[in-house]
Order: structure tokens, then sequence, then C-alpha cells
């Protein structure tokens, strides 16, 4: 096709007279500057090594260096979709063997990457209901079950600073006060607290074996395990109404950082950027339906475990102590996790320990206590503790293992978790 352009004529340019300055230029540069005693003044500058480098998010889905594909007719076999986000101002770029149906990273206010000021991003828990009759009293208390179990003189202090002197107490309002009537009021709010109201107590039986050939082993009755349900915390957690569910990765994908020379090489920085988790998607994608839906269509997605448990001393004198079982999901980055205020740590299981009650119990029934009392005790420990995960992995979430779980989700589709462990972090019990 042809075009018609009209080309204005340029005026004419004569050469200037050898005695002519040049015009100014506009990229000339700015005469130098002089200090007080008549020297130029030196231009400083950070080194490089003191420049703060705000980190930024990884590129979202829409900026992605894509090719059109083919619209594909249904198929029995599962296709991946590969997609590969832009690199960001670091060079890290995303590779999804699956197109994500969900990107928590596009939904990552500034504020959550780096602190500005010394301020800190974390929102402060929310003020417990109050439990005692007046503020003066919750305080006076607060400062009693707090801090070190015999008062120093630091302790006395610090009831001055943070008690006395506090603007909200009033002497007046300790009037009638009575410390044993508040301990009452505080065990009656802990009785009633719906943290509670999802555990479950159980006695677990362990075999005791005999020492004697031919005799069978005796059954023992630990109590006190304060358990929840393993189905229930994840459907909490992933449930829209959770404030986790928003952080949680469904799709895995592997993390790249591509050098100015375009060289990629892999990062690994969370869980569900590794090749176990990558691997696991897989799996789930091939995982079976339950019987009674069979032909389910919903999104087959992962729910990482991570489990940690050690035992903890509740005093500095006595021999109070608690062993707890806490669940983590590797769904959310580890700077969530990391957080103390995130809720991201699920509170599982309380294990109890042997009762003293025991030692009798074998004294009376073991054959050789005398001298494998030590041996002995290894064993009923791992017992116990084997016990205490026949609790927790019932039939509810080993269905929900092999078939997968449906759970409405952050952003209002439902899909269906396979929970499967990733890591267990604990001691020896039977030490």
């Amino acid at each position: 096709m042809d075009q018609d352009f009209d080309i204005e004529p340029s005026p004419l340019l004569l050469p200037l007279p050898t005695s002519t300055p040049p015009p100014p230029s506009s990229s000339s540069k700015s005469p130098p500057q002089f200090t007080q005693a008549g020297r130029p003044k030196r231009n400083y500058r950070l080194p490089a090594r003191y420049e703060d480098v705000n980190p930024e998010p990884l590129r979202p889905l829409e900026e992605e260096d894509e090719q059109p594909t083919a619209v594909l007719p249904r198929l029995r076999l599962i296709v991946r979709n590969r997609l590969q986000t832009a690199a960001n101002t670091f060079g890290l770029l995303r590779e999804y063997l699956y197109r994500p149906s969900f990107d928590p990273d596009s939904f990552i206010p500034k504020e959550d990457l780096h602190q500005v000021g010394g301020t800190d991003p974390i929102s402060p828990p929310p003020s417990p209901i109050p439990v005692h009759r007046n503020e003066s009293v919750e305080m006076l208390m607060n400062w009693k079950d707090s801090g070190t179990s015999t008062k120093s003189d630091a302790e006395v202090n610090r009831l001055v600073k943070d008690v006395l002197l506090d603007p909200n107490f009033k002497l007046e309002d300790l009037l009638g006060f009575n410390v044993a009537r508040e301990n009452q009021r505080s065990d009656a709010a802990e009785k009633n607290s719906p943290f509670f109201d999802s555990f479950q107590t159980a006695d677990i039986n362990i075999e005791v074996p005999s020492g004697t050939k031919g005799v069978p082993p005796g059954t023992f009755a630990v109590p006190g395990l304060l358990y929840r349900k393993l189905t229930a915390v994840i459907q909490a957690a992933f449930s829209e109404s959770s404030p986790l569910a928003s952080h949680f990765h469904f799709s895995p994908f592997k993390l790249f950082h591509r050098s100015p020379s375009g060289e990629e090489e892999r990062v690994f920085s969370e869980v569900y950027d590794s090749d176990l988790f990558v691997k696991e998607h897989d799996n789930v994608q091939r995982a079976p339906l339950p019987p009674d839906q069979p032909d389910c269509k919903l999104e087959k997605v992962l729910a990482a475990l991570m489990f940690w448990s050690d035992s903890t001393h509740l005093a500095n004198f006595g021999t109070a102590k608690l062993w707890p079982i806490y669940l983590l999901f590797g769904n959310a980055s580890k700077y969530i996790r990391g957080r103390p205020n995130s809720g991201a740590c699920q509170h599982v299981a309380y294990i109890p320990s042997l009762p003293d009650s025991f030692q009798d119990f074998a004294a009376s029934f073991y054959s050789k206590w005398g001298t494998q009392k030590k041996d002995l005790m290894t064993h009923c420990r791992r017992e116990l503790m084997h016990g205490v995960w026949k609790f927790l992995l019932d039939e509810d979430f080993i269905h929900a293992y092999k078939y997968g779980m449906v759970v409405k989700c952050a952003d209002g589709i439902k899909r269906r978790l396979y929970p499967r462990f990733f890591t267990y972090s604990a001691d020896y019990p039977e030490k």
C-alpha cells in the first residue's frame, strides 16, 4: 500500500565563524563548588556495602512471559501447563508446573516485606476479656502470675512502675480484695475458654511386658491426654474464615535466579518450592477419589504438615513440665510462620507423662523390675508416644489422607486437601 508523506524543508545551516563561541550545551557540567577556604568540595557517597535495597515480592502472574496455548480437548491424562513469570529486580522468577488457581504473593503489602524506621508490622494481639472485677485487680493479678516465683527487688520495682503508677490503677478498687477469690475467677475463666472447647481428653492404654515367658503383657491406663482432631485443625486453618488461609500456596513452583548474562540457577527458599512438594503434588493428582464421589472435579492440593514437639519445664523450681505437640503448615511462607502473632502455630496435643503410680504397678507386675527398671521405663515411654499418635491418626485423618477432604478456601473456592507429613522435629521421649 502506497502512502504519501509531506516533508517540511529544513532551514539552511551555515557554518559558524571560528571566532564565534559555540552555543552553550544543556548537558554542560555545573560549575564546581568551593569551600570557605577556596578548595573544591568533595562529593561523598555511601559505600555500596552500606546501601540497603528494600526487598520486593516476586512478579505476579499478570506479568508472565507466556506464549498463547491452544485449547486442548478433555483428556484423561494429567497434562502439565507450565508457566514462567517475569523476573523481579533481584532476578528471581517462578516456574509453575501447573497453572495456579490462587497466588498469595500478589497480595503481599509492602509493610510485610521490610520494616521502616524500626516499626513492627505485626499487629498486637487483641486484648483478652477481663476476668477480674476491675482493671486495678487485673493488673495486680497479672503481676502476681508473671515474672519469677520469688519476688526480688527488680520484681518490686516492676510492681511500682507497671501497676501502682499506672494511670488506670485505682487504690479504692482493691477494697475487699482476696487472692483466693480472684484465683477462682481465673480458673473458671480458663474452663469456659473457647480454646479448650476444641480439645478432647482421653486415657492411653499401654502394654507392659511381664518379663516372664508365657505370661501375657499387662495393660496400664495413662490419664491426661489432651488433644485436638487433626482434621478439625486443618479444616479451621484452610477455611475462608481463617486469617492465615490467604497466605497459603496451593500450587508448587520452582524458584530460579537469572543472572545479567541470562544464566538461571535454582533457588530453594520455602517448602512449597522444594522438589519434594512438587513430587508429592504430582502424586496427589493421581490420588483416588472417595467411593461416594467418584466424579468429583475439585482441584487437588496438598496440606503440608510440619510437626514439632519437645518437653518444657513450667517453673524454675519443681518438676512441673509440659509436653506439647505443635503443627505448622508448609503452605505458608517461613516468614509468616516465624511471626509470633500470625496464628500459624497450632496446638495439637499435650502429651502426659507416666504417673507415679506406674512404678508401683510395674514393680508388682514385671518380674525383672529390680535389674531392668531403666529398660522397662524406656520401653513404656516409647509405647506412650505411639499411643498418643494412635489417637491423632484416627479414622477421619486416614480417610482424608487417602481420599482428601473438601474445604472452602480463602478465595471462596472449594478444594480437596490431601494432608501429608513433611517434617517432624522432636526429641527422644523414651530418654
